[in-house]
């Protein structure tokens, strides 16, 4: 894929500690300059990106946090911050993270205290300090799971040392331990593990784990508490008869004061994904496991493994995303599925919608399924060590050209794959892509934003548009090109349907170039009132992308005054009846919706009442802009409605 930088020039004075997106997907943005592992991100309410990581300091795993804003500038340093240096061991254990209601990342982790580790969190504002200092200590154990009440405390379960079973606490927006002490979950005298927590917005939470069995072997189990951490259900209620793993989390929500669980089980030699409903009084209106995403389920049928669910706010539709693989997990591809809340019912292929087929390619699932306009917006990772971007429509088809933009090439091979995979919820239409990848100077965390459009950011204000007295200035600036061969230039009455206006050459030698390079184009015939812009970079392959989108409202000293447009809406024509404080000719442009020129004809006004006839018999329906201009620049415009039906 051929990539091209954008770089406002504001940016070329500043540290490149605060680096931003790189578009070359050979390179991507490295969130911290140290190295990192296992990560853990969440997504603020204003689409900036928090990235917390393991890195490896001497032996010892530090926990750090980065923080990204939208543009992909480095709020918290070239390194991120350093939440806790505290011994932690030699190796990295499972962490979870979540977001208060003021943005500030909630981090559950462990470290050791006299030898034994124990579970903590943390809490980091977006300005970067640490209102916990070390963090909370929770008591011993491990992989502690936070989620936010509605009171904005933080309710947590973890995995108690011994005996081996989940315990639960609250700790309230100060970081004060609210109740005396843990509550226990157990199922009977099983023991328990990987717990996970949705809060309701009565105050109630529903803790949904594991019962463990042999080996890795669990049982999914579900309980509700009030806020004082008393159960409401007279025992924990089974989910599922099929069985489950306890080296893994699985995708849960909540909607209302249901809890909707995406998970996958085995049977025999199989995998199956489920969605499963639980309600607030512990009932389970889908029955035992839930909702299939498929109807295969015998031994020589396709295997459905990593699940990844999401819902868009008012919804009556749960969208699923699977991992697939044929029945010898030697082939893999990616289906989605589309759930009824109500009914559980699915509402695409009985076997799932195939996204990427199961194949040698070996596309999977990487990160968790985000959405756009309540449609699957999702990243995969395929056999070429690569990482895509692509979106669906409401029934599963592909909406980008091409299907898939690449998100990060192939910097690695079989001994140093990419993983630790992210894939944050798209606001502001951008999500971004997580990972850690090994490019031959250890581990590192490396980061991609993707626009729901399709588009990888460019940097952004490289690309600016200003008002002169007649015209509108176009400038951009470039600090790299690959393959490019020119630039087309792209206006817009809405900001949604673009024309392009013209077009400018590259000024690379063979389209290629590493160094800074400055380009302009004048609109010498800008439209009365707004004007969007963009540049859309092509290459020589014929590849394209898009630079951010620019709005100049273009106004001008009032010499010509509308008095009256009738008939409006038009019927074969319209007369425009104006006063003009000049003498002379002026020029008449129809224009329609997306920007395009319809029509132009010159009339000579004279100073004072003047009447304008426009034909509008060979217009389609539809909504006309006309824009009246004298040679000293004066300009007026108004709106026309053409409706030949009427």
């Amino acid at each position: 894929m051929k990539n091209y930088i954008f770089a406002p020039l504001f940016l070329l004075l500043t540290s490149v500690a605060f680096s931003q997106w790189n578009p070359n997907t050979f390179v991507n943005l490295a969130v911290s300059e140290l190295n990192g592992d296992d990560l853990q991100t969440a997504t603020t309410t204003d689409g900036k990106t928090w990235v917390a990581f393991y890195s490896n300091n001497g032996g010892n795993y530090d926990m750090r946090a980065q923080l990204l804003d939208v543009n992909g500038n480095k709020l918290l340093g070239p390194n991120g911050l350093l939440v806790s240096n505290q011994t932690s061991g030699s190796a990295t254990f499972v962490f979870n993270v979540c977001i208060d209601g003021n943005n500030s990342l909630i981090i559950g982790y462990q470290y050791e205290i006299a030898g034994v580790l124990s579970s903590v969190v943390s809490k980091i504002n977006i300005d970067g300090s640490l209102p916990w200092g070390n963090g909370v200590v929770l008591g011993e154990g491990l992989a502690p799971y936070p989620a936010i009440n509605k009171t904005n405390d933080v309710v947590v379960c973890w995995n108690n040392n011994s005996p081996s079973t989940l315990r639960v606490q609250k700790v309230s927006n100060s970081g004060a331990l609210m109740w005396a002490s843990p509550v226990s979950i157990n199922v009977g005298t099983s023991n328990t593990t990987r717990g996970q927590i949705v809060c309701h917005s009565n105050g109630d939470f529903t803790t949904v784990f594991q019962r463990k069995s042999f080996g890795i072997s669990t049982t999914l189990y579900a309980q509700r508490y009030n806020t004082s951490g008393v159960a409401l259900w007279a025992a924990p209620v089974q989910l599922c008869n099929q069985t489950t793993s306890g080296s893994r989390y699985y995708s849960i929500l909540s909607i209302g004061n249901s809890v909707y669980y995406g998970y996958y089980s085995s049977v025999g030699f199989r995998f199956n994904s489920f969605l499963q409903k639980i309600n607030s009084d512990g009932s389970l209106p889908w029955g035992i496991n839930g909702s299939a995403f498929s109807s295969y389920n015998s031994d020589i049928d396709p295997s459905q493994q990593t699940t990844s669910i999401a819902h868009a706010a008012a919804s009556p539709y749960i969208w699923s995303a699977c991992t697939y693989s044929n029945s010898a997990q030697s082939q893999y591809g990616v289906y989605v599925q589309k759930f009824d809340t109500t009914t559980g019912s699915v509402q695409l292929n009985p076997v799932g919608k195939e996204v990427f087929p199961i194949s040698a390619s070996f596309e999977t699932l990487a990160g968790s399924l985000s959405l756009f306009n309540d449609a699957p917006f999702l990243s995969i990772y395929d056999v070429n060590y690569k990482i895509y971007g692509t979106r669906l429509d409401a029934n599963g088809n592909f909406v980008w050209p091409g299907n898939r933009v690449e998100l990060s090439s192939t910097t690695a091979g079989p001994g140093t794959p990419k993983g630790r995979f992210a894939f944050t919820s798209c606001v502001n239409n951008q999500s971004v892509a997580v990972w850690s990848e090994n490019r031959g100077a250890g581990n590192k965390v490396y980061a991609q934003a993707i626009s729901a459009f399709g588009v990888l950011p460019v940097v952004l204000k490289s690309f600016t548009a200003t008002k002169k007295v007649t015209t509108i200035e176009l400038k951009w600036t470039t600090v790299s090109e690959i393959n490019c061969a020119s630039f087309d230039i792209e206006r817009s009455v809405d900001g949604n349907r673009f024309s392009k206006i013209g077009n400018v050459i590259t000024q690379s030698t063979n389209g290629n170039n590493n160094t800074t390079l400055q380009y302009s184009f004048q609109d010498s015939k800008p439209l009365i009132g707004n004007n969007y812009y963009r540049i859309k970079q092509l290459d020589i392959d014929g590849n394209y992308k898009y630079s951010n989108i620019e709005m100049v409202k273009f106004e001008t000293a009032a010499t010509i005054f509308i008095q009256s447009v009738f008939p409006n809406p038009a019927v074969g024509f319209s007369d425009i009846n104006l006063l003009s404080k000049f003498s002379g000719n002026s020029n008449v442009i129809v224009y329609d919706e997306g920007g395009r020129k319809t029509n132009q004809f010159s009339v000579y006004l004279n100073a004072g009442e003047n009447s304008i006839r426009v034909y509008t018999g060979d217009l389609s329906n539809g909504v006309y802009i006309i824009t009246i201009s004298l040679s000293n620049g004066s300009l007026v415009s108004t709106k026309l409605i053409v409706n030949p039906s009427k």
